[in-house]
């Protein structure tokens, strides 16, 4: 093999490669012989048609598939060869397969993005502050009231009692836009709990208060692209102003029936049935959990801030492949959650091209993010291990709801979507690394101070008082 190397830009390489005649006078002579034995050819029994005649009814330019594995194996070890790591996916000249002779070398080109070989400083010791979120009593009984919603009883309500935040209404209602019905903005007999926000923004705040079989209006603004069967799923394009002229709707509602929901008293005996110790055992159980997700979330906040700022510090370039390897895995992503929604896509108006425009700033700084962890990985000497692997085939498996099996074998069908999964894994292990080196400033959250500043002002007012 000969191998020419010829840098294009800093992080674009392109590799010149000349096939051995012998090679490939081998590989077309067997495919040659291979397909002899299949094609089937009046006059001539399996595996005795004379070569002259096959070459002239399978030309060698026809044959996409020996030439597309002859481009691979030699791809590879073009690679090998020259050391290089590409960053994401060759782009392989095809139309050099045009003109392929089977008793001469077989020359073709590969463009390939590399990553930056650049050693990174300044990613330990970062500096953060972390809050400390605590969990309020009005939190924990919020968790406590979900839970005991499934033994929950309903009474109606009537007379002059007006619906409240959490009762459940059956209502009909009538959309119009400038006198227009709105496209599914009409339904009898619809129930909606107050407050779930399940419908447009600010219809259900405009329920409270209105009593059974009463009949008024709402106004609401629409969503932005409402005009469209479902709002399309977007992403704001940075610098970009927003849109202030809203569309209004009005809604012609009438409440037909208000339920209120009656939840059982908090027992040993009821939460016993679930498991659980003690009502105390339970309660110290959900505070966990909540502190848990609010300790979670704040560290993923952190960690998004560690990523940004990693960005932010290092001049590095991203390669064209890794850009679009990312803008690919945000619109599978987007059509993945459409899809679980249970919407189709066509409904949905999803519009691939414009998702790509949209994202593209997002996902260069994605794939900037992802070049500098993987440096600081190969610094680090950090590696993915079988251990790693294993528990995100486990997260995948619940993400999506398919077994581990049937993850892993989807994942090990498609090369391109392991190495992205496994390059994945391996940085947010980076990532994992920079947290647990970082310095944190603990502070308590804007609420919290606020709260505590109200409660000392207040004992100050009763000592005033008192005196």
């Amino acid at each position: 093999m000969e191998l020419k190397v010829e840098e294009v830009d800093k992080v674009r390489r392109k590799l010149l490669i000349k096939v051995p005649e012998d090679v490939v006078s081998k590989k077309v002579k067997q495919s040659y012989q291979q397909m002899n034995q299949q094609v089937k050819m009046p006059g001539f029994r399996p595996g005795k048609i004379p070569m002259t005649i096959l070459e002239k009814q399978v030309p060698l330019e026809s044959m996409t598939q020996l030439w597309q594995d002859l481009m691979q194996e030699y791809y590879e070890k073009a690679l090998e060869e020259c050391g290089i790591i590409p960053a994401g996916p060759p782009e392989i000249d095809h139309d050099e397969i045009k003109g392929v002779k089977k008793d001469e070398p077989f020359t073709f080109s590969v463009l390939v993005d590399i990553k930056p070989d650049t050693k990174y400083k300044d990613y330990k010791g970062m500096k953060f502050e972390k809050y400390e979120h605590s969990v309020t009593e009005a939190e924990l009984q919020s968790s406590i009231d979900k839970h005991l919603e499934q033994f929950g009883t309903f009474e109606i309500i009537e007379g002059e009692t007006g619906a409240e935040a959490g009762d459940f209404l059956l209502m009909d209602f009538e959309g119009s836009f400038e006198g227009d019905p709105l496209e599914n903005g009409i339904a009898k007999d619809y129930r909606v709990k107050v407050g779930e926000k399940k419908m447009i923004p600010g219809f259900e705040d405009q329920l409270i208060g209105h009593k059974s079989g009463e009949e008024f209006d709402i106004k609401v603004m629409l969503p932005q692209d409402w005009n469209n069967k479902v709002r399309r799923v977007s992403m704001p394009i940075p610098g970009k102003d927003k849109d202030v002229n809203r569309d209004v709707a009005d809604f012609k509602v009438k409440i037909k029936e208000i339920k209120k929901q009656v939840l059982p008293e908090l027992t040993d005996e009821l939460v016993q049935g679930q498991g659980e110790d003690s009502v105390k055992a339970f309660k110290s159980k959900l505070k966990a959990q909540i502190q848990g997700m609010k300790d979670q979330t704040e560290e993923m906040k952190i960690k998004q801030d560690i990523f940004d700022k990693l960005v932010d510090a290092n001049d590095v370039t991203a390669p064209e492949s890794m850009v679009k390897q990312e803008i690919k895995f945000m619109i599978e992503g987007a059509k993945f959650q459409i899809t679980q929604s249970g919407m189709s896509l066509e409904d949905s108006g999803f519009d691939e091209e414009q998702a790509a425009k949209e994202w593209q700033v997002r996902a260069t700084h994605n794939a900037k993010g992802y070049l500098i962890l993987d440096g600081i990985a190969n610094q680090e000497n950090l590696h993915v291990s079988q251990d790693d692997m294993d528990e995100e085939y486990g997260r995948l498996a619940q993400e999506t709801g398919k077994k581990v099996d049937v993850v892993k074998e989807r994942l090990f069908a498609n090369a391109e979507n392991m190495n992205q999964t496994t390059q994945r894994v391996r940085g947010q292990k980076t990532l994992n690394f920079i947290y647990s080196h970082c310095e944190f400033e603990y502070v308590r959250p804007d609420k919290n101070k606020a709260e505590a500043k109200n409660e000392s002002s207040e004992k100050s007012d009763q000592g005033e008082k008192k005196q």
